[in-house]
């Protein structure tokens, strides 16, 4: 475990310690004791100048602590952020479901649902979102599946333009700039 240094969220470190010592023992008495060794260089300072006998339990220490470094917690961003999360033109489809899911993973408490609205209506007009139209996903598990088919797809079709465009440009080489015969010419 990292010794937690009050710049990063205090809730993540407490869930990350609490994890680890339910691998010892549930004793929280003897989580109070073992707190301070999470800690390093400013919050072990205001650990060790806690009055005696201010931390009856574990609950206790824990609401002083994230009281101590509430200010240190990532900004959180709500299911609304969503709303300005859309596809790009030229944008593939691969490319735009891996910033969605990042948008994603930074929202807590994300319903699916609401996840799942915001990505049709986000998705530019073509073959996938007509798809979806006709037969809607009943989760995100059906949708990210049907996603990555298409895109798969994409993919493919894109391999085939560019394999199309160099095929072209090197027939176009040849007949700007036809071969002369090594032997020279022949008269």
């Amino acid at each position: 475990m990292n010794l937690y240094d009050g710049s990063t969220d205090p809730d993540e470190h407490l869930n990350i310690f609490r994890t680890q010592m339910t691998l010892y023992t549930v004793d929280q008495t003897v989580w109070c004791k073992v707190f301070p060794t999470s800690l390093k260089e400013g919050p072990l300072g205001w650990f060790t100048e806690l009055p005696l006998n201010s931390v009856d339990s574990f609950e206790i220490l824990e609401m002083k602590f994230i009281t101590q470094y509430a200010t240190s917690r990532p900004h959180r961003t709500s299911s609304m952020s969503l709303l300005h999360v859309r596809q790009e033109k030229g944008e593939s489809l691969r490319t735009f479901m891996d910033r969605f899911s990042r948008v994603c993973m930074g929202i807590r408490n994300l319903n699916p649902e609401i996840a799942m609205h915001h990505l049709i209506s986000a998705i530019l007009p073509d073959r996938f979102t007509d798809s979806l139209i006709k037969r809607p996903p009943h989760n995100m598990d059906e949708l990210r599946t049907r996603a990555t088919k298409f895109m798969q797809i994409e993919e493919h079709i894109d391999y085939h333009r560019k394999t199309l465009a160099e095929n072209m440009e090197k027939s176009r080489d040849v007949r700007t700039h036809p071969r002369t015969n090594e032997r020279g010419p022949r008269f």
